[in-house]
């Protein structure tokens, strides 16, 4: 009788959400975080990509240079004090327009995981918590087709239906993310569904909206927001890659992608009209990664 008296202390414990103390200690997690050398890297890589886009006009040499500027008597010089990664074929400042393209760069970034996540993490959600029915079935075969196809191909596909703007690239990127971010809280929210404190919020006559936002999301932040830092540096990849064939920004407006292709035709005379933009493109997604690798494993830590 003793034993049916006392509560089982793990049944006790799994009723109660858990709650992540990331948040309340990011002190401890930023030492973490300082503690891996390749990740402060990629903070202070991000960081500088970040504030030299803000401040394009005030930091580079030639801002003039970042629209419909011709200058044919400075055209394809080499780098120099004057000009550090050279000039293009007709004047432009490759420094100064690399610096403002990471304006449009950051800019894809941005919308398109703002676009994809949250639609993607809802349909996870949902399948995740309807798991075996109807719901799953129709909501997860959909992502299994996305998913089937590689992102750079169904990009270019629906990119190439629409009129080659920024705006169509960033939409036609979304349409092909959502289904990473489903697929990921999906095995989240499937596992989380079979814990304790959200079988608890159900018997008490809980909301299906209460238990997916207040008891089963909380519990997959940590996971899509390191998913989400770690997406930049892809994002900004296709994105280029869809100005490299020109379905991104439309000239004069610089485009990373779009100024390697340009350079590429006068390889390997003007070599640099093409090697500093590529540069820039594995300098941004490297510093990213970088940078995503020690806060997947600071959250991961916070966890524990």
């Amino acid at each position: 009788m003793s034993n049916l008296s006392q509560p089982n202390d793990s049944i006790v414990i799994s009723l109660v959400r858990p709650k992540s103390i990331f948040w309340l200690n990011l002190g401890k997690n930023w030492y973490k975080f300082s503690r891996n050398t390749l990740s402060v890297v990629g903070l202070v890589i991000v960081v500088g990509i970040i504030i030299s886009a803000i401040f394009a006009p005030w930091i580079t040499p030639y801002p003039e240079h970042a629209g419909p500027f011709v200058d044919f008597d400075n055209a394809g010089q080499p780098p120099s004090l004057q000009h550090i990664c050279g000039t293009d074929n007709i004047g432009r400042d490759i420094f100064s327009r690399i610096i403002f393209a990471f304006r449009g760069a950051l800019l894809i970034a941005f919308v398109v995981l703002a676009l994809a996540a949250p639609p993607g993490v809802l349909l996870g959600l949902t399948a995740g918590y309807f798991k075996n029915t109807w719901i799953d079935a129709i909501i997860m075969r959909i992502t299994d087709i996305f998913l089937s196809v590689p992102p750079l191909i169904l990009a270019l596909a629906i990119a190439a239906m629409l009129k080659p703007t920024l705006m169509n690239a960033m939409s036609a990127i979304a349409l092909t993310w959502w289904s990473w971010y489903t697929r990921l809280v999906y095995g989240m929210a499937s596992s989380v569904g079979n814990e304790y404190f959200v079988i608890a919020a159900d018997l008490t006559g809980a909301s299906k909206f209460y238990i997916l936002f207040r008891e089963i999301l909380p519990n997959c932040l940590s996971p899509i927001f390191t998913k989400m830092a770690l997406d930049v540096g892809w994002v900004i990849l296709i994105g280029a890659s869809l100005s490299f064939v020109g379905l991104g920004e439309q000239p004069p407006i610089p485009a990373l992608g779009q100024m390697v292709s340009d350079g590429a035709r006068y390889m390997p005379t003007f070599w640099w009209m093409a090697i500093f933009p590529a540069l820039a493109i594995v300098l941004t997604i490297l510093g990213f990664n970088l940078m995503g690798d020690g806060l997947r494993d600071m959250l991961e830590t916070g966890r524990e």
